[in-house]
């Protein structure tokens, strides 16, 4: 792309804030700050970009330790004022291969999300808005979900959204409730991020193409599946591709998927490219393999810590930051 100054547009990132309590095979427990949209959130500011996160933010000790980690890499919040709620909870089990998880949701603070509070901080700031991403949690715990999607439908016609479902069937009470509100959401949609789980739980028994298909018919311009370690893919309307994720040595993977999006969307519109632009194969490739550097950076290191500007400005690919 060459050089140029990073855009001035601002990303709204709406969803959760929460810990992750990982209890190992001997009961220990470990509290790490996370929760998808938070982690997309740091990726974003950190790589530079300016970033305002709509989640509940608790008063208790969790909640001003994950304040903190916001302000320290950049993050704005939306609504700063700390709720005399709960900080939301999501206990890892790491024991049995692949990760369990178990939610403590209800009467937390992270998904307070009021809509006339939240449509009110969204409405003063849409002109600079060039992006919105929503995800995770946020997509099924009220009131977080409605305000959220409220947001979507009011951003303007020029802000590209980011979907990332980033499914938790154990969370969801209402799968049939929920699916409706990804197909609605699926409308208004330009990029969709997915792993093959959520396409699995979404849309079971058919291939990641043919999942894909379903969710760009509905609207949405561009879907990006992600299988761990393996290739990325990519299906629009008029391409499809495949990016190789480089191997490197994994220390965590916690993070990589929201590393990637995040990524995705700072080098998007750090170049000053919006929705309209996501027809063009070669720049959606550039992106998408930009944005997998990121996740790999993530991958080294232990927890959702994803790269810092001066870590990656050297690299091609984020050489105009």
């Amino acid at each position: 792309m060459g050089d140029r100054a990073m855009s001035t547009k601002t990303v709204c990132v709406i969803g959760e804030n929460l810990v992750d309590l990982f209890v190992d095979e001997t009961g220990s427990v470990t509290p790490v700050p996370g929760g998808g949209p938070f982690n997309v959130a740091r990726t974003i500011s950190r790589l530079g970009h300016e970033v305002v996160l709509f989640s509940g933010i608790s008063d208790d000790e969790f909640g001003r330790a994950l304040q903190s980690t916001l302000a320290t890499d950049g993050v704005t919040l939306a609504l700063p004022r700390p709720l005399e709620l709960p900080t939301s909870l999501a206990i890892v089990e790491v024991n049995s291969g692949r990760p369990r998880y178990k939610f403590l949701l209800d009467g937390t603070a992270a998904f307070q999300l009021e809509e006339k509070e939240a449509r009110a901080a969204f409405a003063a700031m849409q002109d600079s808005v060039g992006a919105v991403y929503f995800g995770t949690l946020g997509l099924l715990v009220e009131p977080m979900a409605t305000t959220g999607e409220a947001l979507i439908n009011e951003a303007p016609s020029s802000t590209m959204v980011v979907l990332d479902p980033n499914c938790r069937p154990s969370a969801i009470i209402d799968h049939d409730d929920y699916r409706r509100r990804l197909n609605r959401l699926f409308t208004r949609s330009d990029v969709v991020k997915l792993s093959t789980e959520d396409l699995a739980y979404l849309l079971p028994d058919v291939t990641s193409k043919e999942a894909s298909n379903v969710i760009l018919t509905l609207g949405t311009r561009c879907v990006i599946v992600t299988d761990g370690p393996d290739q990325v893919r990519v299906f629009s309307r008029t391409f499809d591709f495949s990016v190789d994720v480089p191997p490197v040595e994994v220390l965590d993977t916690l993070g990589a998927g929201d590393a990637l999006v995040g990524g995705f969307i700072t080098w998007w519109i750090g170049h000053d490219l919006d929705r309209s632009n996501l027809t063009d194969e070669h720049l959606v490739r550039q992106g998408v393999e930009a944005a997998v550097i990121i996740s790999t950076y993530t991958c080294t290191r232990q927890g959702a810590e994803p790269p810092w500007t001066k870590e990656v400005s050297a690299l091609q690919s984020w050489d105009w930051l």
